[in-house]
C-alpha cells in the first residue's frame, strides 16, 4: 500500500504542477489578448480559445487533488452528531460517490474525446479531442484519489495516512 500512496503522491503532484503551468500560461495570454484589443486594437482570435482550454486543466487538475487532499465541499453537519459506526459509513458512501463521479467522468470524456478526434479547432488547429482531456485526466484522478480515501476508510476507518480525516471546507 507505500508505493500506491507514494505513486498518488505523485500523481497529486504532477496535476499541481500541470494546473499551477496552465494558470501562469492562461494568466498570460488573457493579458496578451486584452493588450491585443485595447491597444493594438487587433485582438488575437486564439486567445479566448486558448484562455477557456487552459482554465479546464487549471480547474479538472486543482480538482482532483482537492478529492486527494480533502479540501473539496463537504456537508458534515449530520455525519459530526452520528453515532461513530453511521458516520464512518457516511464518509465510506461520501468516498464512494466521489470515486464512481470521477469514473464517470473519465468515461464519457473519453467518449467525447475519441468522438471528436477528427475534429479540428478552428482557431487553434488543434484536434478536437484536447478539449476533453482535462474531463477525462481529471476524472481518472478523482476516481483514483476517491478510491484510495474508500479503502482506507473501509480498512481502517481513517483517512488515508497523511491526509485529512474530513475535508477542509465544510458547511458550518
Amino acid at each position: 500500500m507505500r508505493a500506491v500512496t507514494v505513486l498518488l503522491d505523485g500523481l497529486t503532484r504532477a496535476a499541481l504542477f500541470v494546473a499551477g503551468g496552465a494558470l501562469v500560461v492562461m494568466t498570460g495570454v488573457v493579458a496578451w489578448g486584452v493588450f491585443g484589443r485595447f491597444v493594438l486594437n487587433d485582438t488575437p482570435a486564439w486567445a479566448e480559445a486558448s484562455a477557456l482550454l487552459l482554465m479546464g486543466w487549471v480547474i479538472l487538475g486543482a480538482a482532483a487533488a482537492g478529492v486527494r487532499e480533502g479540501f473539496h465541499m463537504g456537508f458534515e453537519t449530520l455525519r459530526d452528531i452520528l453515532p461513530p459506526p453511521l458516520a464512518l459509513a457516511c464518509k465510506i458512501a461520501s468516498d464512494a460517490v466521489i470515486a464512481i463521479f470521477g469514473a464517470a467522468m473519465a468515461w464519457y470524456g473519453a467518449d467525447l474525446a475519441l468522438t471528436v478526434w477528427d475534429a479540428t479547432l478552428p482557431t487553434l488547429g488543434l484536434p478536437g479531442t484536447v478539449e476533453y482531456l482535462p474531463v477525462t485526466l481529471g476524472g481518472v484522478l478523482m476516481a483514483l484519489f476517491g478510491l484510495e480515501r474508500l479503502v482506507a476508510h473501509a480498512v481502517t476507518g481513517e483517512a488515508p495516512v497523511g491526509l485529512p480525516a474530513d475535508t477542509v471546507l465544510t458547511d458550518s
